[in-house]
């Protein structure tokens, strides 16, 4: 199970570093942001953390990682780069040297950071959150002890009474594979649609992600599942 000190950590990493993305948007709009370090990196996680130290002392606190976190910070940081927005305009639309134009990935992305929407999530995407959970699934049986037949975990997952919790528990692994530089597109969104949207397709109003949500979400998946594992296998199969 996770541990909750972990989860926590996580959690303040991400709704950090999405602070940073919206902060980070807004001041390229602006044009007070300066494109003079990132540049000489040539991967995002490199790029962003060399980016954040040189602005460390302008970003607001709400939004900036302590220093010993930089790395975990900047990892996850750089997976909204990668997988979770578009860009509406071209790189090098609008130039921040007089004499020079950089496209690194970094500074790509810094110019048209205000001009992104959420990416589109195809039916792949959709497939591979079904796999995130269901490694969520297997893991967990695992620990308990417990197994259940394909069909079995395929009509476990397909409860509506798990759905949110499912999301979030996967989420959650999701977002520590994100601090070690893993990231796995755009199923994150699907996953967190999952839990933060409703059952009919729109965000909940003022929705914000707390660990507790995390630690609840893992119980009732492990109640759930033992209580599944428990059922004679006609009955679970009906």
């Amino acid at each position: 199970m996770l541990d909750k000190r972990e989860v926590e950590r996580v959690v303040d990493l991400q709704v950090k570093s999405y602070n940073l993305l919206t902060w980070m948007a807004s001041a390229v709009t602006e044009g007070f942001i300066g494109f003079d370090r990132a540049h000489e990196y040539g991967t995002l996680p490199e790029a962003a953390s060399a980016w954040i130290l040189n602005h460390y002392c302008d970003i607001p606190i709400k939004a900036r990682p302590d220093k010993q976190e930089l790395p975990a910070f900047s990892n996850l940081f750089s997976t909204y780069l990668q997988n979770s927005f578009d860009l509406l305009s071209n790189p090098g639309k609008r130039r921040y040297s007089p004499d020079a134009h950089c496209f690194c990935p970094m500074c790509s992305w810094l110019v048209d950071a205000p001009n992104l929407k959420s990416k589109k999530v195809m039916p792949a995407d959709k497939r591979q959150a079904q796999r995130m959970k269901k490694k969520v699934v297997v893991n967990a049986l695992v620990e308990i002890g417990s197994s259940l037949s394909e069909r079995e975990i395929g009509s476990f997952m397909a409860g509506p009474e798990v759905r949110e919790s499912l999301s979030i528990l996967a989420y959650a692994h999701d977002l520590l594979d994100r601090t070690k530089g893993f990231a796995a597109g755009p199923a994150a969104l699907v996953l967190w649609r999952g839990f933060a949207w409703t059952p009919k397709g729109s965000p909940k109003k003022n929705f914000r992600l707390s660990a507790q949500q995390i630690v609840d979400g893992e119980a009732d998946v492990y109640r759930s599942l033992s209580e599944a594992a428990s059922e004679p296998q006609d009955v679970a199969q009906q």
